[in-house]
């Protein structure tokens, strides 16, 4: 059988009010842009993130909203540096990256789980975490969850 909130979906992609367009904290994008100027993508990530004070001058910022629209370029390359810069530094296992269900979009459930299993990350799926819910919350509380 189908899930009804499977098939729902269509609403997120053609909602009013989704996001059309890549949007990044300001702060972080105002570091980003500056160490672009001078710097290949990698290394202005890495003045960013090993510098304390700028790395604290965007996480700071966190929850606190402040995002503004950029481009696909400038966001896919801060993307590609990031990750880069954490395989160099850490290993490629501390790339996770977390995969919706199949039924939801196979194309950005396969192409993320291949992206991942590229570069050597973790990749974890919508059933890591709630490990089945659905199915089992009936027969626990008498009707299904929210998940």
């Amino acid at each position: 059988r189908g899930c009804p909130r499977g098939a729902s979906y269509s609403w997120y992609i053609y909602s009013a009010n989704r996001l059309k367009y890549p949007k990044i904290r300001k702060p972080l994008l105002k570091l980003w842009r500056e160490a672009r100027q001078t710097m290949a993508p990698v290394e202005a990530w890495a003045s960013i993130v090993e510098n304390k004070a700028k790395a604290d001058s965007y996480k700071s910022k966190r929850g606190m909203g402040g995002f503004i629209r950029s481009n696909w370029e400038e966001v896919n390359e801060i993307i590609a540096a990031s990750n880069v810069y954490t395989i160099k530094q850490y290993g490629p296992d501390r790339i996770v990256g977390f995969s919706p269900i199949p039924a939801m979009s196979m194309v950005s459930y396969a192409a993320g789980s291949r992206y991942l299993s590229l570069i050597g990350g973790a990749c974890l799926s919508f059933y890591d975490w709630y490990c089945d819910l659905p199915p089992a919350s009936p027969m626990v509380w008498g009707e299904q969850t929210d998940v």
